[in-house]
This record gives C-alpha cells, structure tokens and sequence, in this order.
C-alpha cells in the first residue's frame, strides 16, 4: 500500500508540475493582463454612478423582443462623438437600477469624472444607433453620485418605414387551413433568394383576414439596415415551424418599406 501510494503521490506531483510549467510557458496576453490589472485598481468605482431607470408614467410603449437598454455618459455639454462611457443590458424590467462608471470607458487613458450627463435608451432593434421608436432619457450627474432617477420619457421622432397591409387566403385553400396554425410572415431583399430573412414575424392563432405591420423593429440581425426593394413571404404552418413543410399554404408579393394597403394572397401549397 505504501508503494501504491508513493506512486500515485509522484504521478500527481510531475501533472502539477506539468502544468504549472505550461502555465508558465503560455503567458497572459497583455491585453488581459492590463484588463485585470484596471478591474483590481481599488479606486476602479471610485466616480461610479448609480441610481434607477424607470419608464415615464403612462407611456404606452410595446418593448420588442431584441430591444436593448443602452446607458451612455459623456461630459456635460458634450453631445457628440464617441461617449465617455457606455454599458448595453440585454436583460431588464423597469424600474431597472444602473451602475457605470470607470470600467465602462470606451477609451483607454479616459478617466470617469466631474460634470456628466447621462442618457438612457430603450433601443428597440438593440442597435446603439438611435432609430425611431426609441424611448430615452437625460439627467445630469456629478461622477460618484449615487441614488440618480433617470426616467425614459422622449420616444425618437421620424418616419418608421413600416410595410402595412392585410394577408388573406385563396377560396380554395380556406378549407385547406390547420387548427391552431401559425402565420410566418418574412421579408427578403429583392436579390437573396437564400439564407435569413432580413425581417420576421411569427404569429401563432391568427384569423383570415389578417391585418399585419412589418418593419425595422422585426430585424433578425441588429443593425441591419431595412431598406431596398423587397419579397413579403407569407406562410401559414402547421407545424408552428419556420422551416417550409409539405401542405404548408404560401404566397409572395414585392413591397419596399413605407407601403401601405399591401394584398398578400396565399395561394398555393407548398411540396406539390
């Protein structure tokens, strides 16, 4: 037993020294060490600002699927160019408590302090770029305030290039529609055939004639822009998957953004 145990002691000093010696010859590049190094700094949340972003009493505002929540700050009286500091959330519910600060600049060699002002963004494509539809919000904070109430009461003006109209099915497929079928509608520009639709919409239990809106809020990949002419695809699925099957019920139309009163008739079926 002695024996046994001196072996498996020796086998598991020379795997630790293995490692500790390819540790050693495989260094932390500098990028990270210099990341670690500004996240260990004891002052790192020093000029921290902290406090809740909430929504303006009755706002009425629908919050998309990919929509972000965007905090950036710059030095009060600066509007333009890149901000001071940014942070992005994915995942939120209002009221929604914040923090940025230091490890948020965006530049190296940038230091988080004095006068700031602060905005907030619902950005409903989760693109950092302002776009209609978005809803924001404005304080003005000294660095290291804490307890700051940011509301989201402006909602971006302009012209949301939504495509609107009604799908409807042929006489002779009404008959042909599954219970509980989902409609897919999906738009493509003119020139790709194949590949992610540029926009989608699923929509499970609809009735015939249905009225719909499509537009930059349905983006598949943020950022994109939605322009150019275009192919609406609509498709009634009975498996409730995006993926076409045999008996699926289709049709197309050609659209670009800002059309209003388009007709989609599905007329065929698919797999025959």
């Amino acid at each position: 037993m002695k024996q046994l145990a001196l072996f498996l002691y020796m086998g598991l000093f020379f795997t630790f020294s293995g490692c500790e010696r390819e540790m050693k010859e495989h260094p932390l590049p500098e990028s990270l060490k210099k990341e670690l190094a500004r996240k260990s700094d004891p002052n790192a949340h020093k000029n921290d600002v902290s406090g809740t972003i909430s929504m303006a009493p009755g706002a009425q505002v629908a919050i998309h699927p990919s929509a972000g929540l965007f905090i950036f700050a710059r030095p009060e009286g600066v509007d333009a160019g890149p901000p001071l500091a940014v942070r992005k959330h994915g995942i939120f519910e209002f009221p929604f408590n914040f923090e940025i600060g230091q490890l948020n600049t965006m530049m190296e060699g940038s230091v988080f302090e004095g006068d700031l002002t602060l905005t907030a963004r619902l950005d409903q494509d989760g693109n950092r770029k302002s776009s209609p539809g978005d809803v924001e919000g404005k304080v003005v904070v000294k660095a290291g305030e804490k307890g700051v109430k940011l509301v989201l009461n402006t909602v971006v003006e302009g012209e949301v290039l939504n495509i609107q109209g009604t799908v409807s099915v042929s006489e002779g497929l009404k008959n042909k529609i599954p219970e509980n079928a989902t409609l897919f509608l999906f738009v493509r520009n003119l020139d790709v055939k194949r590949g992610p639709p540029l926009a989608v919409q699923r929509l499970p239990e609809i009735k015939m004639p249905f009225k719909f809106t499509l537009g930059p809020q349905d983006i598949m990949i943020p950022g994109t822009p939605f322009d150019g002419p275009m192919v609406l695809t609509g498709r009634i699925d009975a498996d409730g998957d995006a993926r076409v099957g045999a008996g699926d019920i289709e049709g197309f139309v050609k659209v670009k953004p800002g059309d209003k009163n388009v007709e989609l008739l599905l007329n065929h079926l698919t797999g025959e």
